[in-house]
């Protein structure tokens, strides 16, 4: 075999891995991309049965930090008021205790409630569960701190519930895992996954009116 040729076929060789090699860079960048990509929103846990089943489990074991966002605030509305105009209405009381009725259904004698200290917080809280819980500045004053006050605040083996605002509750998605926290409805609940063992998982999400795919716990 003549040089010349010896030498073309080591060119063609080396041509070929060299354009092997930024196939593999783009193969790798695309799945690593994949893995690096947060989910843009929270999702529901209404119509999914793997993360009810989750829910379920997780609030028997008392993993559970659970953010629910003030009823419907009256100085945002046109109904009438339960008393102040800072907190919330007459109606939104009624569907507080009905989302109270719904933690109930699940069982709170292994959980921690906590509330902010402002009337709408406060009024939602006390709707919910008969009484009014201890207060804590930092369910108001949360920007950026949310996940660590949210988790020093958690007992082992116990949920803690906080009644809170939605600007909390995007605080705490935006920590975690969502890259682009949508604003919670109104008397909505949040569900993190913070067992103490591992990093905290963001579970999803419950609007006030999706609680009936929600079996009690036996």
């Amino acid at each position: 075999m003549s040089i010349s040729l010896l030498v073309r076929k080591a060119r063609r060789t080396l041509a070929s891995r060299w354009l092997l090699f930024p196939l593999a860079l783009l193969a790798f960048g695309l799945i690593s991309g994949f893995w690096l990509i947060r989910p843009s929103t929270a999702q529901s846990i209404a119509h999914d049965p793997v993360r009810l089943e989750a829910l379920r489990e997780h609030w028997r074991n008392g993993d559970l930090i659970v953010l629910v966002r003030h009823a419907e605030r009256c100085d945002h509305s046109s109904a009438p008021c339960l008393s102040a105009p800072e907190g919330i209405t007459v109606r939104a009381q009624a569907a507080a205790h009905e989302l109270g009725r719904h933690f109930r259904m699940l069982g709170l004698a292994g959980s921690d409630i906590l509330s902010s200290p402002q009337v709408r917080a406060e009024q939602t809280a006390t709707s919910m569960f008969g009484q009014t819980p201890a207060r804590q500045d930092w369910l108001f004053d949360c920007r950026g701190s949310m996940l660590r006050d949210a988790r020093q605040h958690k007992q082992p083996h116990r949920n803690l519930i906080l009644v809170t605002h939605s600007e909390c509750m995007e605080d705490l998605e935006s920590t975690v895992s969502i890259a682009d926290p949508q604003t919670p409805d109104y008397a909505s609940s949040l569900f993190l996954i913070s067992d103490g063992h591992t990093a905290p998982k963001l579970l999803g999400y419950l609007d006030a009116d999706q609680w009936a795919a929600v079996a009690p716990i036996r």
